[in-house]
C-alpha cells in the first residue's frame, strides 16, 4: 500500500470523500424542495458520519504514512477537514432540534368523543 509512485491512495481517499458528501448534499436539496421529510436528512447524515469515520481513521493512517515513507504531504489535512463535515453538520441539525425551555410550549389541538348514554 505504501509503495505508491502515482499519487494514487490520495487521489483514491479525495475521492471518496468527496463522493460521501454527495448524498447529504442530493437529501438536502429534496428537503429544501419539500419533496422529502426532514427525517430522511438526519438519516443520511448519521450513515454518512458513519462512513466518514473510517475515511477519517484511513486518513490520518495516510497523512501519517504520507510524511514517513512518501516525504510528502498530499494535502490529505485538507481532505480530512472536508470529511468532517457531515459532523458539522449532523450537530448543528441536532442542535437546532433541540426546544428551547424558555419558549412556552403550544399543545396540540385533540379530538375527543363524548358519549351520552
Amino acid at each position: 500500500m505504501f509503495k505508491d509512485k502515482f499519487n494514487k491512495w490520495p487521489k483514491l481517499f479525495r475521492a471518496f470523500v468527496l463522493l460521501s458528501l454527495l448524498p447529504p448534499a442530493l437529501v438536502m436539496l429534496l428537503v429544501s424542495q419539500q419533496l422529502a421529510p426532514l427525517n430522511a436528512l438526519i438519516d443520511t447524515v448519521t450513515l454518512t458520519c458513519g462512513f466518514n469515520i473510517m475515511l477519517i481513521v484511513w486518513g490520518v493512517l495516510l497523512k501519517v504514512r504520507a510524511r514517513k515513507y512518501w516525504y510528502r504531504n498530499y494535502h490529505i489535512g485538507k481532505t480530512l477537514v472536508l470529511a468532517c463535515l457531515p459532523f458539522i453538520a449532523s450537530a448543528y441539525i441536532a442542535l437546532s432540534d433541540i426546544p428551547d425551555n424558555r419558549v412556552v410550549q403550544q399543545e396540540r389541538s385533540q379530538a375527543v368523543e363524548v358519549a351520552i348514554n
